[in-house]
């Protein structure tokens, strides 16, 4: 009997495994991509925006295929795209699927909408062309110049150069005595150190608007194909004859740090229609005109001036970190600094965490954690329970305070704040000496730090250590 039982546990054995090889065929299958999906692929970037002579990646995904069963050709690639590099690697989804992603790397030398040949794949034995997705490339921040755009009366619309060439004279006509708006606008632009303007004779002026941008305050830290207005005007030319806009200058910083000059387009404006006007208005007129003249051209934008020394600033930074290694002195440092603070005209700032404070409370924390554990293991669970969400609360506490005191601050003692930690690179943001920043990284000789809601690089030597 057991010799006749023996082949029929074999036999089971063998349909076991036959069963099991089934399955897992099954499984494969089920997560193996159709021809009908492979053909729905688009090949996509990794970016959103995109630049001339700078690299961009793009991503293709085959879910369910190994990448030995891939096999890509690039078509010849079209003017101006050229084709670095590719990289194929297996990868796993989220639900653990094993697929192929090939990565592509292409530079773009024009700007404009950009379509890339599609690729010829062999995926499993069957061909199939898979087109990449098309990109709008921008012009490289690094090379591309700020530049004005002026709208007249919100229908004309001309733009200036920064190197101040005047290839194009725009005409506009207009009636003496007819107001004209002027709309101005600046593109590729990061900050307006400087603004002004002078008017030619026999005009009136008024600033209806003017923007956040051009009183220094806004910075745009990232790049942008939009406009950003800058200030509405009304000009009243009160003669006949043939003008010109507005004189109108303005230093403004590029992406690329460098600081330069612009100036509205030549444009002629031919006034006509000479209307007549009794003495009272040529009285009003008169006034007017002189108030319209009276504004300055070379209006700057300038920090607070601070009557400190280098030794305040030493006092401010020691006075900081005795405050934020006290407990029973820490409100009288922080009043000794706010005082000295005030002496010298620094607004006020961020006051410092108490680390003993967290010390106290991380250590409360364990404490109570500990003691909650003693009393499940008496068996006093209630106890037990009630003490865990003390030191829950102080465990919050603690990670909250823990996350304040390990930022690391320093004194800002002067200088300027760059886009880059270069010497080479023009400084864009003046920085109010004796204003405590938040530093988040550094090299060798510079500091990133956050100040007025951006940030920029200054040098370790501009700044004093909270320890």
């Amino acid at each position: 009997m057991e010799e006749l039982r023996k082949p029929g546990k074999k036999q089971f054995c063998s349909r076991l495994l036959k069963l099991a090889a089934i399955f897992f065929l099954f499984c494969q299958n089920a997560f193996a991509i159709t021809p009908q999906e492979i053909r729905s692929i688009v090949i996509r970037p990794e970016e959103d925006v995109f630049f001339t002579n700078q690299e961009v990646k793009f991503v293709l995904e085959i879910p369910g295929v190994e990448p030995a069963d891939v096999q890509t050709q690039l078509q010849t690639m079209n003017e101006g795209i050229t084709f670095i590099s590719s990289r194929r690697l297996e990868y796993f989804t989220n639900d653990e699927i094993t697929g192929t992603r090939i990565e592509f790397w292409f530079t773009f030398r024009d700007t404009g909408i950009i379509e890339i040949p599609g690729l010829l794949a062999k995926v499993k034995g069957y061909n199939y062309y898979l087109p990449f997705q098309k990109v709008q490339v921008y012009e490289n921040p690094k090379t591309i110049a700020p530049r004005i755009i002026v709208e007249i009366n919100g229908k004309e619309t001309f733009y200036s150069t920064s190197d101040n060439t005047k290839k194009t004279n725009y005409q506009i006509t207009s009636e003496v005595t007819k107001p004209i708006d002027i709309n101005l606008y600046i593109q590729y632009a990061v900050q307006i150190k400087q603004f002004g303007y002078e008017l030619p004779k026999d005009s009136l002026f008024q600033e209806v608007e003017r923007f956040e941008m051009v009183k220094g305050k806004m910075r745009l830290p990232d790049f942008t194909h939009d406009k950003i207005p800058l200030i509405n005007m009304r000009w009243t030319p009160l003669k006949e004859g043939k003008l010109t806009l507005p004189n109108i200058r303005l230093l403004a910083t590029a992406y690329s740090g460098r600081n330069v000059e612009l100036g509205l387009p030549e444009c002629t404006v031919t006034i006509t229609k000479l209307l007549p006007s009794d003495e009272n208005d040529d009285d009003a007129n008169s006034t007017l005109f002189a108030y319209a003249l009276s504004n300055p051209i070379d209006e700057k934008f300038e920090v607070q001036e601070v009557n400190a020394s280098m030794k305040d600033f030493k006092r401010i930074a020691d006075l900081r970190s005795k405050e934020k290694h006290s407990i029973h002195n820490h409100l009288m440092y922080r009043k000794e600094r706010v005082k000295l603070e005030q002496s010298i005209g620094i607004a006020a700032s961020r006051n410092e965490k108490s680390v003993v404070l967290w010390t106290i409370i991380f250590a409360m924390f364990i404490l109570l954690l500990a003691v909650s554990i003693f009393l499940l293991l008496c068996r006093k669970k209630v106890s037990a329970l009630i003490i865990f969400c003390f030191a829950f609360v102080f465990a919050i506490a603690s990670f909250v305070l823990g996350l304040m005191v390990s930022e690391k601050h320093g004194v800002v003692t002067g200088g300027t704040i760059s886009p880059v930690p270069e010497d080479s690179a023009l400084s864009s943001t003046a920085v109010t000496a004796g204003t405590c920043v938040k530093i988040k990284e550094q090299t060798e000789n510079w500091y990133f730090i956050e100040y007025n809601e951006n940030g920029g690089w200054i040098k370790k030597e501009n700044l004093i250590l909270v320890e």
